[in-house]
């Protein structure tokens, strides 16, 4: 099944994006605009740091550091849920970025479900 641009209607020039880019040579200009989001790099510390010093405040015992400790610990669900979300929509943009087609005629990036079948 060929592919045509959903803008151009041309279908002579519609390459997957992750081929074409392999294909560009290290210094193309195209390389970098047309490169793969990079990863996300999950930096659990702050999390845990949060977590092991609200463990420390609870045990206190004390109405301050009992309340300190909740703080705390909403602040470390809080992060490691952020940390979380982040790496989930980095790693959702680099497996779309492997499925789209690009078009060399008006270079226009596009999925699958986006182009015109010829």
């Amino acid at each position: 099944m060929a592919y045509a641009c959903p803008k151009c209607e041309k279908p002579d020039q519609v390459l997957n994006l992750a081929e074409f880019w392999r294909s560009l040579s290290q210094d193309a200009e195209l390389k970098k605009s047309l490169a793969q989001p990079a990863p996300y790099e999950a930096r659990w510390i702050i999390p845990i740091a949060l977590g092991a010093v609200a463990i420390l405040c609870l045990t206190t015992g004390s109405v301050a550091g009992i309340l300190l400790g909740a703080v705390l610990l909403l602040a470390a669900g809080g992060s490691a849920a952020w940390i979380w979300r982040e790496s989930a929509e980095r790693e959702a943009a680099r497996e779309a970025w492997s499925r789209l087609l690009y078009c060399r005629h008006c270079p226009n990036q596009f999925l699958p479900d986006k182009a015109l079948t010829v």
